[in-house]
């Protein structure tokens, strides 16, 4: 394997650890005005789908309910960062949607925030203030350190196709192309 492929891959790998460890969201919702308000909430991830669970009583909320457009941002902890200019990231631009409490896929989905963080969630679902939000991811970004960007491509947005020049090397394009 060449090293343009062997950093390929390694950043892959850095894309799905990135992904599928982060437990919160970092959100940009759209407010009054067009004015942009940063927010935070935990997550899981289903089917390529994000799953929040927010309180009517917070503003981000309400603009999502009122603008369903919102950037997300999944980071690198600053202490595992070797380089905090270049900390692995990646951002997503989504659409979201409510889920209906008598929505078929709902009590699933509470099941699985349930799992990923404890009992707090049976006190928060009793509350009835809490919605349950779907992200869709409509496009995305890696970047994985200085100078290697990734477009997210694929139905679920799960593989990886380098920004900047191409590289005529057809063995380090898309996860699904191997």
């Amino acid at each position: 394997m060449n090293e343009k492929a062997e950093q390929l891959t390694k950043d892959r790998e850095n894309f799905e650890v990135l992904r599928n460890r982060a437990r919160s969201l970092t959100m940009a919702t759209v407010g009054e005005n067009a004015l942009p308000r940063a927010s935070y909430a935990p997550f899981v991830l289903d089917s390529g789908f994000f799953y929040i669970y927010l309180s009517r009583l917070s503003e981000h909320t309400l603009e999502l309910i009122e603008n369903p457009v919102v950037s997300v941002l999944l980071i690198e902890d600053e202490a595992a960062a070797s380089q905090i200019f270049a900390r692995k990231r990646l951002t997503y631009l989504c659409e979201s949607r409510t889920i209906d409490r008598d929505d078929a896929g709902y009590d699933s989905i509470l099941t699985l925030l349930t799992r990923r963080f404890g009992n707090v969630m049976d006190l928060l679902r009793s509350l009835p203030d809490f919605v349950l939000f779907r992200l869709t991811p409509r496009s995305g970004r890696f970047v994985s350190g200085f100078g290697r960007a990734y477009e997210l491509v694929g139905e679920r947005l799960e593989d990886i196709v380098r920004l900047g020049p191409q590289d005529p090397d057809p063995a380090i394009q898309t996860n699904s192309e191997q």
